[in-house]
């Protein structure tokens, strides 16, 4: 059986929850523009582009021109399965920011260049953890299987 189409409020809640995580991310101690923290900067960067290519979900599925074409290597497409899609990959994606933002070895250092384990503190992780509630197990594995 088909995925079926995420609900307008599906949506809604998995964008909120994206607000939510960059909201904690910028509320860490350790945020500043200055002198960005690669590993924050970075977690920070992929959990924005997630929310932009979410953003333009509805102009997918209708066939209008993208807000953010930067997001869509090879093009966003246009209808209803290319719109499902986008959504499946925002969140297939939120299994990766549970991993980085939940790292205590510092292999999330490692990847950044940053070295070192960072703590992004107890508000990332309860938004991740939320934002990972608001995504449909069903969406999750069809974006990690696409």
């Amino acid at each position: 059986m088909p995925a079926q189409p995420p609900t307008p409020q599906e949506r809604a809640n998995v964008a909120a929850g994206l607000q939510r995580v960059i909201d904690a991310l910028t509320s860490n101690p350790q945020w500043n523009e200055a002198n960005q923290n690669p590993t924050l900067f970075y977690v920070w960067d992929f959990t924005q582009n997630s929310l932009k290519r979410l953003a333009d979900y509805e102009n997918i599925q209708a066939g209008r021109p993208v807000q953010h074409p930067e997001q869509f290597r090879g093009g966003a497409g246009s209808g209803n399965a290319a719109a499902l899609k986008v959504f499946q990959d925002v969140c297939s994606r939120t299994m990766m920011l549970d991993m980085l933002v939940n790292d205590t070895t510092g292999k999330a250092g490692m990847i950044t260049g940053a070295g070192g384990a960072l703590d992004f503190g107890q508000e990332a992780r309860d938004a991740v953890a939320a934002l990972s509630e608001a995504c449909p197990d069903e969406h999750v594995m069809a974006g990690m299987m696409a």
